[in-house]
This record gives structure tokens, sequence and C-alpha cells, in this order.
């Protein structure tokens, strides 16, 4: 019961974040940006296990494994939206002179896109839905869909179809070294990202 509220409460909050992004950037203009894709991967995750976790409640069988996989590349994602918000975009806003962690945790829909979905979806994965024995290799699925957006997102910013829309992705403002240092720094971040989960549920479901 716990696993169907909390789910329901994240598909809830982020068809109003979404919405939101769509109303403010249009379609298909939302989902240029990583927050964006992230969160809607997210509320998709999140439906998945709710409709799981309600036949479980009437005596069918728990959620799938590729199901809980799903929502744990779901939580690696957004621990990625998460980490970057505020270890390099606020500070970013910050340095311009703006008021960089308002604009990204108060203002409009960012608390729940950068904050409250990330800390939920990864929470309600690690409590309900985590598969203790994951090994580390296994833990690579968690990379894919940010591989996935990046595979997207740098060969538009060459043929200059985007801009960024964030600034590591600006590879015609940088030099190549920065522009391949960039990608090695948020590759490797969005490797160790993925462990969290992984290791939480480790230690949350010991006697598994």
């Amino acid at each position: 019961m716990a696993a169907i509220i909390v789910n329901a409460l994240v598909v809830v909050l982020e068809a109003w974040a979404i919405g939101t992004g769509i109303s403010i950037n249009g379609m298909p203009g939302n989902f240029v940006f990583y927050t964006q894709c992230s969160n809607l991967f997210g509320a998709i995750a999140c439906a998945l296990c709710l409709v799981a976790e309600v036949h479980a409640l009437r005596g069918g069988s728990r959620p799938c494994r590729p199901l809980r996989w799903t929502k744990y590349a779901a939580s690696c994602c957004l621990l990625m939206t998460f980490v970057v918000v505020t270890a390099v975009l606020a500070p970013m806003i910050e340095s311009a002179g703006r008021p960089g962690f308002y604009l990204m945790f108060v203002d409009g829909a960012k608390p729940v896109t950068h904050l409250i979905a990330p800390l939920l979806v990864t929470g309600s994965y690690v409590a309900f839905e985590a598969d203790r024995a994951m090994t580390l290799r296994q833990s690579l699925i968690g990379l894919v869909p940010t591989l996935a957006y990046t595979a997207v997102a740098y060969p538009c910013n060459i043929a200059r179809l985007w801009d960024g829309p964030y600034p590591f992705l600006q590879v015609w403002n940088m030099p190549l070294w920065a522009s391949v240092l960039w990608f090695v720094v948020l590759l490797a971040l969005s490797l160790a990202l993925c462990q969290v989960p992984r290791i939480a549920a480790r230690a949350v479901h010991r006697d598994r």
C-alpha cells in the first residue's frame, strides 16, 4: 500500500510538472532538456510500478525484475539531474549574479523536477522495488538513458540544431578538449550515481 501511495504521488506531481514545462517550452522543445526527459522517464516507471503494485495487492506477483530495473534506471537519471543542478547549473547562475539556487529549486515546477522527484523516485525504488542482489555490472543499465540522451544531444549541438541546452553541451563555445573533459566527467558522475541506489538497497534489505 505504501508503494502504491508513493508511486501515485510521483505520477501526479510529474504530470503537473511536465505539463508546466510543456506550457513554457512547447512540444517537442520541452524534451530537449535532460531534466524533462528524466522526469518523464521517472513518471512512466512509477506509473508502471503503480499498476504492478495494485496487481500485487490483489494477490498477484510483485513487479518483475525488468520493471524494477526500469525504476532503478529512472532513479539514476533523476539523481543525475539533482546533482548536476546542485553542483553545476545553480552555481553557474549564481556566479553570473542571479539567484541560481532559487531559480533551480524554488521557481515554478522546479522543486518537483529538480528535488522532490529525484528523492521520491530513488527512495521508493530502494524501499519497495529494489533488487538487493544487483551487481556492479548490472548497475550499468542505469547509464543507458543518459548515454541515449548524450547520443542525441552532442550530434545535435555539433550540427547546430541545438544550442545546449546546457553550457557543457555547447561544443561551439569551448575548445575540443573542454568538451571531451565535460563528457568524461559527466559519464563518470553518472556511473558513480548508479551505485547510490544499488548500495542503498543492499543496506536496507540485508535480510533478503
